[in-house]
C-alpha cells in the first residue's frame, strides 16, 4: 500500500493499493465530545474508495468544503469549494513543470 501525504491535503491523505485509492480523514476529538478528564485518541476514517487518483482529489476538495459547519448562501459555498479546487489544481501544475 502506498500512502500520499501533503500539507494541501491536511486533515485528509490518499492510500493506495492494487484495486483503488482510498481517501481518509485524520480525526482529531473534539475536548467538548469527551468526556471529563479524557484526552481522546487521533484516528483515521476512511471517506470512500476511488478508481481514479482524479476522483479521490475532488472528494478531498468536497470534504474540505465541508469542514465549514455554515454557509450563508450557496455561492458562498461554491466559492469556497472553487478555492479547495484551485489549491489541488496549482499543487498539480507544479509538478507538471
Amino acid at each position: 500500500m502506498t500512502i500520499i501525504k501533503d500539507p494541501v491535503l491536511e486533515p485528509f491523505h490518499i492510500s493506495k493499493d492494487q484495486h483503488c485509492y482510498t481517501v481518509v480523514e485524520t480525526v482529531t476529538p473534539d475536548s467538548k465530545n469527551l468526556e471529563k478528564g479524557s484526552k481522546g485518541k487521533i484516528y483515521e476514517k476512511p471517506l470512500g474508495h476511488y478508481g481514479q487518483f482524479s476522483q479521490a482529489l475532488k472528494r478531498i476538495a468536497v470534504a474540505k468544503t465541508d469542514l465549514k459547519e455554515e454557509y450563508t448562501s450557496i455561492m458562498d459555498y461554491i466559492k469556497t469549494y472553487d478555492q479547495q479546487v484551485e489549491i489541488i489544481n496549482e499543487l498539480f501544475d507544479k509538478v507538471k513543470l
